[in-house]
């Protein structure tokens, strides 16, 4: 059995051979997916059973977000399991399990964003923010709300 950190990395080395790079926004997409499935008590088998809907800039680096979902979850574009739609600066998931009405909407933290795009533009290595990233409680990167 893996405890929750061993866990978080094997997901995010997953989400990192499926995108083809590590970054902080990938990892967010990682955390965000692992806190919808932990709250909505989904267990692997049942993430299928996912409707996912994001809005977010459609423009990297916060697409990379997408791929950390869609990596954890197996929700896909492809699979018509993840919804996408533009929006201009924010970053909003919704989570839901088909066949119930429980949902999980996931908001990352303005200031998060601010602070990781005014470190990358200072040139701190992506993989270095990825990690801070991963660190980080849920409650410091996201705002959540359960329905």
């Amino acid at each position: 059995m893996f405890d929750d950190r061993e866990a978080l990395v094997l997901s995010i080395k997953n989400a990192e051979n499926l995108h083809g790079h590590l970054g902080p926004f990938l990892v967010i997409g990682v955390k965000m997916a692992k806190l919808a499935m932990k709250e909505l008590n989904a267990s692997e088998n049942k993430v299928l059973n996912m409707q996912i809907f994001a809005k977010l800039p459609l423009i990297t680096p916060f697409s990379c977000v997408l791929d950390g979902i869609q990596a954890t979850t197996h929700c896909t574009v492809g699979n018509r399991k993840l919804r996408v739609k533009s929006s201009d600066n924010d970053i909003t998931v919704t989570f839901k399990l088909k066949g119930q009405d429980k949902t999980v909407k996931i908001r990352v933290k303005p200031q998060l964003v601010e602070e990781l795009m005014s470190q990358l533009s200072k040139g701190i290595p992506n993989e270095k923010l990825a990690w801070m990233i991963a660190a980080k409680p849920e409650g410091e990167l996201f705002e959540f709300q359960k329905r």
